[in-house]
């Protein structure tokens, strides 16, 4: 493999099966005839039906799009196959995610090759009626200007925090929340983070306090319910939530980040081979054993567990269940 990197920011790393298939010398029996050969350049074999894996780590230097090139050496030439265009953008974005998905949708625009931009979640499968959560991250990596954050998300979403102020060089976790009470099916939903610099007035402070939505005092007062039992006064824990400080906006500071959600939200569905098992007459004190099969007809995980009717005099004889998985 040939590496054309004119800015030195692609490099390849091998792997377990690189180190397999890596040969620095003639890999044919000693004789005469190879020893006067001259040496041969390291290469990979791979014979019929072997594959190897291969890294490409990104490292810019610049924050700009950069590009590169691997050409395939096959037989002392390069194949006119093979051409693996390499893209990155290296950026020094304000404010940032981490922990999603990439988002492959956006690499290909008007024939052009894009650098795949990590800002999808995808949710999978998920049970109608239950709460399924992903957790990614936001940064701020200004070193002095304070941030304020709004996620722009309605029902089934929620994103929590939903709104909040994020420190110079501080990092947050966001959690976002699905939950549907009707089958539907998401591809790529449009949220959208609103983002600004902002200020605060605090004379006689230093330090600026971090907030968001779920900032909460907790406190113990006084219970204003009369117990004539009790000799002293109740004590409650009461639980307020922090009103957001006063600021104001730096103008022109605005932006809008993008974050996809995918999910697919469906009943669980199951069929048995039977509804009623019969089993053999068994001597006393012997065991009889019947089995049916379940199967998941459904598009989603199915979650099951067995009851027994105990009302039913049946089943109040001795009997055991195996469940097979």
């Amino acid at each position: 493999l040939h590496l054309e990197d004119e800015h030195r920011v692609f490099f390849l790393k091998a792997t377990e099966s690189t180190c397999e298939h890596f040969y620095t010398e003639d890999v044919e029996e000693d004789s005469n005839e190879n020893k006067n050969k001259p040496l041969m350049k390291p290469f990979q074999l791979l014979h019929p039906g072997q594959s190897t894996e291969f890294g490409v780590l990104f490292k810019p230097t610049l924050a700009q799009r950069l590009e590169g090139k691997i050409r395939v050496l096959v037989a002392d030439a390069y194949s006119d196959k093979t051409l693996i265009e390499l893209v990155g953008e290296g950026c020094t974005d304000e404010f940032t995610l981490s922990g999603l998905e990439e988002d492959t949708q956006e690499s290909l625009k008007e024939d052009i090759i894009q650098a795949v931009r990590a800002n999808h979640i995808e949710f999978g499968a998920c049970p109608i009626g239950k709460r399924c959560s992903r957790t990614f991250t936001i940064t701020n990596n200004t070193r002095w200007s304070i941030m304020r954050f709004e996620w722009e998300a309605h029902a089934p979403f929620q994103f929590s925090p939903k709104v909040g102020h994020l420190l110079p060089g501080c990092v947050k976790n966001i959690t976002v929340t699905l939950k549907s009470d009707v089958p539907v099916t998401f591809r790529r939903h449009l949220v959208k983070c609103k983002v600004t610099k902002i200020n605060f007035e605090l004379p006689g402070q230093r330090k600026v306090p971090d907030w968001d939505d779920q900032t909460c005092t907790v406190t113990h007062e006084k219970s204003t319910r009369k117990d004539l039992a009790s000799m002293w006064p109740e004590i409650e824990k009461v639980v307020k939530t922090v009103p957001e400080p006063a600021h104001t906006v730096v103008k022109e500071s605005g932006q809008e980040v993008n974050v996809y959600l995918s999910a697919l939200v469906a009943y669980a569905q199951f069929k048995l081979s039977t509804t009623v098992v019969q089993v053999e007459d068994t001597v006393p004190s012997q065991t009889a054993t019947a089995t049916f099969t379940m199967e998941n007809t459904g598009k989603i995980a199915l979650e099951y567990s067995w009851i027994e009717d105990a009302d039913r005099e049946d089943m109040k004889k001795r009997y055991s269940t195996t469940l097979m998985c």
